[in-house]
């Protein structure tokens, strides 16, 4: 391959994207700023926390349902083992 062809086309790449970004910034109104980087940061992480305190709730919620129904099956387990061993050794 040709590499000053390949140079010349990151060229004309490179130009054609500085025109695009230039031609949109101008469009865009100059009262407020384009980017509020600090803003959009710290709503970013505002964001980013309620959503794992939500994750963390739900995932909290999960396992005790799970813990309470694994605990309702031994004690039924243990209840139904009890009850057999009184039927089992009941006198005739």
């Amino acid at each position: 391959m040709n590499t000053n062809y390949l140079e010349e086309y990151q060229k004309y790449l490179a130009e054609w994207q500085k025109m695009l970004l230039s031609a949109w910034g101008n469009g865009l109104p100059t009262t407020t700023p384009v980017f509020e980087f600090p803003e959009t940061l710290v709503k970013s992480l505002e964001y980013q926390q309620e959503w794992v305190k939500s994750y963390l709730t739900a995932q909290e919620t999960a396992t005790k349902v799970a813990l309470n129904s694994q605990k309702q099956f031994w004690d039924s387990y243990f209840g139904f083992a009890r009850q057999s061993m009184a039927v089992i050794n009941k006198p005739a």
